[in-house]
């Protein structure tokens, strides 16, 4: 995967720990990634609570393009460049 300018490769691990981050905020279970040279395709099912307190999950499939990915990478390196919390 190339950087936003099309000339330096982006580090895997960055690209899918940056991915990661996303799919486990907004819930994703089951999943399955594939590269594509639009980005990743990621087919998944987000987990959600239903009316009596079980958990629903509902089927999910995203193109997320390179410049998704870029924002997905800038929002991490911003929050690496964030001090810890303090116990």
């Amino acid at each position: 995967m190339l950087d936003h300018t099309g000339r330096y490769r982006v580090r895997y691990e960055d690209t899918l720990r940056a991915l990661g981050h996303y799919l486990d905020e907004h819930r994703f279970t089951r999943i399955a990634i594939v590269e594509t040279p639009e980005g990743f395709l990621v087919k998944g099912y987000v987990a959600s609570e239903n009316r009596e307190g079980g958990m629903h999950l509902a089927p999910q499939t995203y193109l997320f393009t390179n410049e998704d990915l870029d924002i997905l990478l800038e929002q991490a390196y911003g929050r690496r460049r964030q001090p810890r919390p303090q116990p």
